[in-house]
């Protein structure tokens, strides 16, 4: 009996080396960073600020009655795929305790929000396909206007339009052509240049003898149609102000106090910041480089809830750890921010020297 006695003691020892090794603290803290990491990823994915343009997520929500989100469909999104996050479950756990529900049913793990959806901004997929070619309404913003009442005329939506613009475009032809309404009642309008003209098209409300007509920004064929509908003479008048848009565009401008000879310029020393400095590495706060940032920041469209309580800046990986950036740091914890929506938000309004 005493033989299998010992041969029984023999593989204690080597069982308990490796269930000791998970167990020491430092790896433990990873599963609780992957946590906050998936946790925000997914906060995101189900923000105001991503389904008011992400046409897919929008229509998968919207398709379900009590607003629900199958996790499957954020298991295919590329960063979840970087955090390693292969599987239903650990989404759900990482939600715990976050403004969004779950569930788990004979169909697979859910999440929704507990806010109704926004609003999908028009053309959102055709705005991010064509984002390379928005130059092209650097001479006047082309719109195509659809679904047009038998009893609207082309000259109802031209001086609709003029009333419209009125306040914003000082041109005396703010509508500079409008093509004839077609079988399937639709029309183009090619407008004017003047500040902010893209976005104030973006969010237009057109609304002609009591009827609301949708209106859309033309990209791609819709863009290629428009233009082909316009005489010479406008499309002579179209390309000098495109130019002359252009050219603007190069002149210098001042962020925190320094010039920069364009946005191209304040890009390149955003970079520069972030490659001089090693991960985790913070940016002095009276440096000029610290009220640069600071000052570029400012510009992203959620600025405030981003440096609210902020404390100070660091250089660092993002949280998914496929590149490098500012992080926001507070009292508690910290967030990443990027500084592609900031200079966009730059290159569309530029804060342009004085001469």
């Amino acid at each position: 009996a005493k033989a299998p006695a010992s041969p029984a003691k023999a593989p204690a020892s080597p069982a308990k080396a490796p269930a000791e090794a998970p167990a020491a603290e430092k790896p433990a803290e990873k599963p609780a960073d992957l946590k906050t990491a998936t946790r925000k990823q997914v906060e995101y994915y189900l923000s105001d600020e991503n389904l008011c343009r992400d046409e897919f997520f929008h229509k998968k929500i919207s398709e379900n009655v009590e607003g629900w989100l199958n996790i499957s469909f954020i298991l295919g999104c590329k960063k979840i795929q970087a955090l390693g996050v292969v599987k239903e479950a650990p989404i759900v756990e990482a939600l715990q305790g976050s403004h969004l529900e779950t569930k788990t049913d004979d169909d697979g793990s859910w999440v929704r929000r507990t806010e109704p959806l926004p609003e999908l901004k028009k053309s959102a997929a055709g705005r991010h396909k064509e984002k390379k070619k928005s130059t092209s309404h650097d001479g006047g913003v082309m719109m195509k206007v659809t679904g047009v009442p038998a009893d609207v005329q082309w000259m109802d939506i031209r001086d609709q339009m003029k009333e419209v613009v009125k306040d914003v475009c000082k041109s005396k032809t703010p509508v500079t052509f409008v093509s004839s309404i077609n079988e399937d009642r639709e029309c183009f309008l090619a407008m004017d240049v003047f500040d902010q003209d893209l976005q104030f098209f973006e969010e237009l409300v057109l609304e002609v003898k009591g009827t609301k007509l949708e209106t859309v920004i033309c990209y791609g064929q819709d863009l290629t149609k428009g233009l082909a509908k316009l005489p010479r003479h406008v499309v002579k008048k179209r390309e000098q102000k495109a130019k002359d848009r252009q050219k603007a565009r190069q002149k210098p401008i001042v962020i925190n106090g320094q010039k920069f000879q364009a946005v191209g310029a304040l890009r390149g020393k955003m970079k520069e910041i972030i490659h001089n400095r090693s991960d985790g590495e913070e940016i002095p706060s009276e440096s000029p480089d610290y009220g640069l940032v600071c000052a570029v920041l400012k510009y992203h469209p959620r600025a405030e809830a981003k440096m609210k309580e902020m404390t100070g800046l660091k250089v660092d990986k993002n949280e998914g750890g496929q590149s490098r950036c500012f992080w926001i740091m507070r009292k508690e914890g910290g967030e990443d921010i990027s500084t592609k929506k900031c200079l966009e938000a730059i290159e569309a309004n530029p804060p342009y020297a004085e001469s």
